[in-house]
């Protein structure tokens, strides 16, 4: 089956136009800066009119700025009321947990779907990635979906999954003999996970060589020091992603890495004063979600990027790295695993999860007394990956609160 065939097939089983997408922002990244915004402000206009013929929940707001800014609680409260009733494309619904835990639960459609793969293909570039590359994901399902419709997609794109939701030493040194036996060409996945691997390859002594031209972290913040272990491990240039789907984000670095671009034809993109981002999805017209707060703090940057786009630059992400859970044994989990783990019980609105070398602590907060919780089959789940000494379920506890205030369902605590 030829590229072109392979790619055609997807984007038909998906309703999308990746490909074609991707070609124009090969192009427009490149814009001058004033065309650039004039063409934002065009879309923006016109995804103004359209939600304010379609919704008549903001029928009485008379532009774009005098809108509120929507947080997780306010969707979730009024999504019947922000589903757009005009629209006649495919609806997907995507459910998320995202960084406080809280689920969020939305719906998009094939304009914001082609953009999502658009946008992932566009970063898999900028770290050397070419179309009908191998690629391997080290990631949980925020990144990869199950079915045989997604292995089908999987195997179309060339792409492997390696599990983030089991990272023991042993499982580690067979994820590196795939890595460097399989003829990959880009490491796409958690950024916590891909530096737990780096570490475990560096600690090994034993570097196997690869077909590796880049790496490409995403979902938390990738710090310098985690950029020098992964770059370290695999001797190949390690880059960044930032994205938050339901706001329309998808940012990336380029080969300079000096900076994330942000893709400006899908998401306009806000700073409040307190440097949260607030952002708005002009691909998405299955569920109109204006100025959305991504819970994320970031800088935004005034200057252009000696690469030549033009791209609105982000100097600065923060507030998004998680931690991995590991056990006194070295067994490992990636945190997302208990995102996914509680999201779909609708008894539990949101949750922490505490520990130390012996103890893991799970607070569930929900709308029913313990009773009514099924903790045993969690704590079978969870006991098929993670060995503690103690493994105890509190409910409706007061959460452990951050120095800087913001809720984080996954905490490592500190040592006595």
């Amino acid at each position: 089956m030829t590229l072109a065939l392979r790619y055609k097939l997807i984007d038909l089983a998906r309703g999308t136009d990746s490909v074609s997408l991707l070609k124009s922002l090969r192009r427009w990244q490149y814009e001058d800066p004033a065309s650039m915004q004039a063409r934002q402000r065009r879309q923006l206009d016109d995804y103004f009119d359209a939600m304010h013929h379609a919704l008549p929940l903001f029928r009485d707001v008379s532009h774009f700025d005098a809108l509120p800014v929507l947080d997780k609680r306010f969707i979730n409260t009024h999504r019947e009321q922000l589903i757009n009733p005009l629209y006649k494309g495919k609806v997907i619904r995507k459910k998320t947990g995202g960084s406080t835990g809280e689920p969020l639960v939305y719906y998009t459609g094939n304009e914001a779907q082609s953009y999502l793969w658009a946008g992932i293909f566009l970063a898999w570039e900028a770290a050397g990635y070419r179309l009908g590359d191998k690629v391997a994901f080290l990631a949980g399902s925020s990144l990869f979906g199950t079915g045989y419709k997604q292995r089908i997609y999987y195997r179309l794109l060339n792409v492997s999954v390696l599990s983030a939701f089991d990272m023991s030493p042993q499982r580690m040194d067979e994820y590196d003999a795939v890595l460097g036996q399989g003829g990959f060409r880009l490491l796409y996945g958690y950024a916590s996970a891909v530096h737990r691997l780096a570490r475990h390859r560096l600690a090994s002594g034993t570097r196997r060589p690869h077909a590796l031209r880049g790496i490409v972290c995403t979902a938390e913040v990738l710090t310098p020091a985690m950029r020098a272990d992964i770059e370290a491990a695999f001797g190949i240039p390690c880059f960044s992603q930032y994205g938050c789907n339901e706001a329309g984000v998808s940012a990336f670095e380029c080969e300079h890495r000096n900076g994330f671009h942000l893709i400006a034809s899908r998401s306009h993109a806000e700073v409040l004063p307190d440097g949260r981002l607030i952002s708005t999805d002009m691909a998405n017209r299955a569920m109109f979600l204006p100025r959305c707060d991504t819970g994320d703090l970031v800088r935004m940057s005034g200057r252009l990027c000696a690469c030549g786009r033009s791209l609105p630059l982000i100097d600065e992400v923060g507030g998004r790295q998680n931690d991995m859970v590991v056990d006194p044994h070295g067994a490992a989990v990636h945190s997302e695993f208990f995102t996914h783990l509680f999201r779909e019980d609708q008894h539990i609105h949101a949750f922490q999860v505490v520990f130390d070398e012996q103890r893991l602590e799970i607070n569930l907060h929900g709308t029913h007394d313990a009773s009514r919780m099924p903790d045993e089959e969690y704590r079978r789940r969870i006991c098929a990956s993670l060995a503690f000494e103690r493994l105890d379920f509190v409910y409706n506890a007061p959460f452990v609160a951050q120095a800087n205030g913001k809720h984080r369902f996954v905490i490592r605590r500190p040592a006595a």
